[in-house]
């Protein structure tokens, strides 16, 4: 897994990590789904910050 470095809050980075972990273990595509996108909300947040 490629490293992702983004100016984003330890709470942040804990969730995405955590979002991941879920995602791997993820039963169903729903569950997938659901974790990818919240995953995606906090990259986005953090773009949005940089610009």
């Amino acid at each position: 897994m490629r490293k992702i470095v983004m100016k984003v809050s330890s709470v942040d980075k804990l969730r995405f990590q955590n979002y991941m972990m879920q995602l791997k273990r993820a039963e169903s595509k729903v569950e997938a789904d659901t974790y990818y996108r919240l995953a995606k909300q906090i990259l986005e947040k953090a773009k949005r910050k940089q610009l």
